[in-house]
């Protein structure tokens, strides 16, 4: 039974549309997953829905018997407010007698369930997750028939998410769910709708299967380029004949090439997003010695030991509160530890991608962000880019530089210092949830930079996602200030029974937990270009020989990137060849990653 329609709906916000045009239903007990990019409409559509906003035109029909709960992204709690009295904060009307009772018991329920067991607490002093821990039971306690749920699994930890994952899975109610956590899109939602360019579209089933048909639609526009490729050719041919073999009627076959040419440029730029360079790490990359840190009394973390190594990715999970921030600040050296010490190795360079944005100078432009780091960016093999050209990079077009950072989305800000952060050349990231607020095409490209990325990761995030496709070992925050650890990423963990390995409570053994894994014959690294290999002192003649010969390679086929990327700058008259730079492209930054890793492997043991 349908509950609620939509029927030519447009909203235009600043005078630039949001979406034109939209016709769809929605029929009860339906699950979906709402995506798209930042800024592109998704929250005041969800205000649309909920009869908070009215359409420019169109109409909005709903069912008389339709209730709707919303889960705000972001919301308001008055100073002085309870956990009690953030029940009914907010409401259009206060219900009376047994509904209101039925609430109130709802919501006690649902706060126990989620850990918020005191009733009488300020709210002013709860952390991220434990607010939106209160405003998940508010929005569930109000039994209504359909629910709206804007980015419901941010700063949550994991084992709420998947409690909450439990509860929609299983409920009768229908809900729409903006998130940009694929596992959650993947196994709760029946149907995803997206919006893109301006229009919406509703896809049947769950992300999976939303993933399948976008595939298919993107190899059915790969066909369409390749068409416009063969067009462009003979235009092209067809100007080189000269002035005398064309006709008055040029004017619509040069604006045809211009188009093409645009668009060639636009496929290319993306194929370059999020791509910058890094500094080769030595020998020693970051020690910490019996480290310990405590607040108030309470110690968050006990004394820990561990030394990282190159390339290694480490994926840190745990409760709301358990210390994970903490620990990237004392890793950075942002703050010091009460005993223990950390020490960075020489060559080491941190950059730090906080949870919450930083504070920025009010009215500064984009690019006055961008240039308060540097005029150029250094680029892998060689050469630079101006501030505006790795901007445009990043998605961020030459008509944004000039507007203030405080008109920018959440997820623009945020993608904007992940931007400025990157081209600090770093060669060891701090990444505190990375994902908070971007959209589902970023964090792909994201995560696609972070997979090809040589230096050390430590990850701090909920995006059960990312830490498989990311990590190969896990620092597990128990809330009582230990740490310990596991070989493997989230999804062996939680097969494992999502219980803490052997391990001592002032670090782990790394080898210890190796050989563990190995004899319950469970690879230790996903990826076994990443595995570790065993170490050996001083190198063999053919080694020390190879060691000698690396250098010289790793330099040419840097010179070789750098003409490549040269080639890329400009408009390639002939689209085999642009094909043929951009294959090989592939393979010399595949061979560069390789010899690099190789060479670092040969470097620390001809230090030894």
């Amino acid at each position: 039974m349908n509950i609620l329609s939509l029927d030519g709906v447009t909203i235009t916000l600043v005078d630039v549309p949001l979406f034109e045009q939209v016709t769809l239903g929605i029929d009860d007990g339906e699950k979906i997953g709402f995506i798209g990019r930042n800024g592109a409409g998704k929250s005041t559509f969800l205000r649309i829905v909920s009869g908070e906003l009215a359409p420019d035109t169109g109409s909005v029909s709903r069912n008389r018997d339709l209730t709707v709960s919303r889960l705000e992204q972001r919301p308001l709690v008055t100073p002085g407010t309870t956990l009690d009295a953030f029940c009914f904060q907010g409401s259009a009307g206060s219900p009376d007698g047994d509904e209101r009772t039925a609430i109130v018991d709802a919501f006690h329920s649902y706060c126990r369930e989620l850990g918020l067991n005191d009733p009488s607490a300020l709210m002013e002093g709860f952390s991220g997750g434990m607010l939106r821990k209160a405003s998940i039971a508010r929005c569930l306690s109000r039994g209504a028939r359909f629910l709206l749920l804007d980015e419901p699994t941010n700063h949550l930890d994991l084992d709420t998410i998947e409690w909450l994952e439990a509860r929609l899975r299983g409920a009768s109610f229908g809900f729409i769910l903006v998130t940009h956590d694929r596992y959650f899109l993947d196994g709760v939602c029946t149907t995803i709708i997206e919006i893109d360019g301006r229009r919406i579209r509703k896809y049947a089933g769950n992300y999976s299967a939303y993933l399948d048909r976008k595939a298919q639609r993107e190899e059915e526009q790969e066909r369409a380029e390749q068409r416009r490729a063969s067009i462009l050719r003979r235009e092209l041919e067809w100007m080189n004949r000269g002035p005398r073999a064309r006709t008055g009627k040029d004017r619509g076959r040069k604006d045809r090439i211009r188009n093409l040419l645009d668009s060639q440029v636009q496929a290319e730029m993306a194929m370059r997003e999020f791509s910058s360079t890094h500094r080769r790490l030595g020998k020693k990359v970051l020690e910490m010695r019996e480290v310990a840190k405590s607040y108030d009394g309470r110690q968050v973390i006990r004394p820990f030991t561990y030394g990282f190594r190159r390339g290694e990715r480490i994926g840190v999970i745990g409760p709301n509160g358990s210390g994970k921030t903490t620990f990237l600040r004392l890793a950075a050296g942002e703050i010091s530890p009460d005993a223990g010490s950390v020490v960075k190795g020489e060559t080491t360079t941190f950059a730090h991608f906080r949870q919450t944005s930083t504070a920025l100078q009010p009215g500064i432009t984009v690019i006055d962000f961008m240039k308060d780091l540097a005029e150029r960016v250094p680029q892998e093999g060689g050469g630079s880019l101006t501030a505006e050209q790795f901007l445009e990079r990043f998605l961020f077009p030459r008509s944004m530089h000039g507007i203030t950072v405080d008109r920018l989305s959440g997820g623009e800000l945020r993608r904007l210092t992940l931007v400025r952060l990157l081209a600090t050349a770093p060669n060891f990231l701090l990444l505190d949830e990375p994902t908070n607020d971007l959209d589902l095409d970023t964090i792909r490209r994201l995560e696609d930079y972070l997979a090809d990325f040589g230096g050390c990761i430590l990850l701090v995030s909920h995006d059960r996602a990312l830490l498989d496709r990311l990590t190969d070992s896990l620092f597990v925050f128990d809330g009582e200030g230990g740490i310990q650890g596991f070989i493997g990423d989230y999804e062996e963990y939680r097969a494992a029974g999502g219980g803490f390995h052997r391990a001592a409570r002032g670090g782990f053994n790394r080898e210890a937990l190796a050989a563990e894994r190995a004899a319950a014959e469970v690879p230790a690294q996903r990826n076994p270009r990443r595995s570790p290999r065993p170490e050996k002192a001083g190198l063999s003649f053919k080694e020390r020989k190879e060691y000698e010969q690396l250098t010289d390679e790793i330099t040419a086929l840097e010179e070789e990137q750098k003409s490549l990327e040269a080639s890329f700058q400009g408009l390639s008259i002939d689209p085999l060849l642009m094909d043929q730079n951009h294959r090989r492209y592939k393979e010399v930054l595949a061979a560069l990653e390789e010899k690099i890793r190789r060479w670092g492997d040969l470097a620390s043991r001809a230090e030894a």
